[in-house]
């Protein structure tokens, strides 16, 4: 009864210090709640762990005793938080047996749920693995451009992944690197050294196998005129084409 009581005074010391911090933080707020009681989980989560790294949160949590990282939740008409940033750690926090867990959160009345979930998908995009089907559900549930920008997905490499299909491709065949497209060997080395041929040439001094494109609209447009004139569908042939054509522009 006494240790009861101890929690209680606790609780709403926490509590009555956060109401001045809060009136600095609006439209967010912080809240000292129970995982278990006042979090509510959400029902599509793209974010997943496997087995091995959720316990390894959870004893990482148990022995820390808190959170080191705030989850993001809405404050919902029932008085409940619904997570929709940290649902791991939050589930980490139960398992762990924490009383209490400080979170970070927004009022149902700010925050649509098209808002929502621009913020869940933000929050994923940064760290972490994605269910990519669950993901583009997700993200075609979006529908202001906006929003979609403010998620951080990009949109095209989300749908053509589904394009992508390696079946044929047998593993030892060829290694493939991802520069943002995909090349076999042989043709990894050869970007390559278009690359740092164009980077000397224009006096960069650049380790990485990137080069920086000012105007990504005008990038796209050279490469659709290139797939056109030389009838190419797959665009990492029609990068390699590009690369063709600078080879014999570095050459003369």
């Amino acid at each position: 009864m006494e240790e009861q009581e101890k929690f209680g005074s606790i609780n709403l010391d926490v509590n009555a210090r956060l109401v001045e911090i809060n009136q600095l933080i609006t439209p967010y707020q912080l809240a000292y709640v129970s995982p278990k009681n006042d979090c509510v989980l959400l029902d599509r989560n793209a974010r997943y762990m496997t087995k091995e790294q959720q316990d390894k949160l959870t004893n990482n949590i148990e022995h820390d005793g808190f959170l080191s990282q705030l989850p993001f939740g809405i404050k919902r008409q029932d008085g409940k938080y619904k997570i929709i940033s940290g649902n791991h750690r939050v589930k980490a926090a139960i398992k762990a047996n924490l009383d209490k867990i400080l979170i970070l959160y927004g009022d149902e009345k700010d925050f649509d749920e098209k808002r929502q979930l621009a913020i869940q998908l933000s929050h994923n995009a940064i760290t972490g693995q994605d269910d990519l089907t669950i993901l583009k559900s997700l993200y075609a549930d979006l529908n202001d451009l906006f929003l979609k920008q403010y998620s951080g997905i990009d949109e095209k490499l989300l749908f053509e992944c589904k394009a992508l299909d390696l079946s044929t491709i047998a593993e030892n065949d060829l290694e493939l690197y991802s520069l943002t497209f995909m090349f076999c060997e042989a043709n990894k080395e050869r970007v390559e050294h278009l690359l740092d041929s164009l980077e000397q040439k224009v006096g960069l001094d650049v380790e990485s196998t990137s080069i920086v494109i000012g105007d990504p609209d005008w990038f796209i447009n050279i490469m659709s005129k290139v797939q056109k004139q030389f009838k190419i569908k797959n665009r990492s042939t029609a990068l390699l084409k590009m690369c063709e054509i600078c080879e014999s522009a570095l050459a003369k």
